[in-house]
């Protein structure tokens, strides 16, 4: 497996350099936006950072299910602000809230929300990241998303996360939210690629 870490501009300033000489992250995920309007502050500056020191990154975006947060608006905000940007690796979608929502209007979103962004990946779909216990809960454990690779948090000490309903398979397992790198001063969120091929997940 190969080891990533997911950033956003919680972790402030990050020294990659130091990072990358470590071999701490064999590729790194950084959020770009939320909802309609929010940006992150330091999603260009790791980026580039990322492109400098020769990490493989993508980019995602932390998806809302108020019924101002349209998704299609969303998409466009979200592929707006990584244009230039998009990196090496497949977009990922952040599904976590409910936003007092009910299923049908979660699984609407969503499902237009990856449409839109997936047109412009030449038939590839993007990386759906949930918890174990959300999904199963808020989702339902639907199957309706089966086909788009599984980005799963679940924290344990397991070999391998859980399966949420809809799912057979992951592709990437945060299995931490407290580990330390190399070139971070916080905690940061831990992740395994469930081969050691980047090509799994890349554009």
């Amino acid at each position: 497996m190969l080891s990533g870490i997911d950033v956003s501009g919680n972790q402030g300033g990050v020294d990659f350099a130091a990072l990358a000489a470590s071999g701490g992250a064999n590729y790194v995920y950084a959020k770009a936006t939320e909802g309609v309007t929010f940006v992150d502050d330091h999603f260009a500056l790791y980026h580039d950072a990322c492109k400098k020191n020769n990490i493989p990154v993508g980019a995602y975006h932390f998806l809302r299910f108020n019924t101002i947060d349209n998704p299609i608006a969303q998409a466009k905000h979200f592929l707006q602000t990584i244009a230039g940007r998009e990196g090496e690796l497949l977009p990922m979608v952040d599904v976590e809230v409910t936003d007092g929502q009910p299923i049908a209007t979660l699984t609407q979103t969503l499902d237009a929300f990856m449409s839109e962004v997936e047109q412009t990946l030449g038939g590839k779909r993007m990386l759906l990241y949930t918890f174990y216990s959300y999904w199963n809960s808020a989702m339902q454990g639907s199957n309706s998303f089966s086909g788009h690779p599984l980005w799963i948090a679940e924290y344990n000490s397991s070999a391998a996360p859980s399966l949420p309903g809809g799912f057979n398979d992951w592709v990437v397992w945060q299995w931490s939210s407290s580990g330390t790198v190399p070139g971070i001063g916080t905690s940061v969120d831990m992740d395994r690629l469930k081969t050691d091929q980047l090509s799994l997940i890349s554009r």
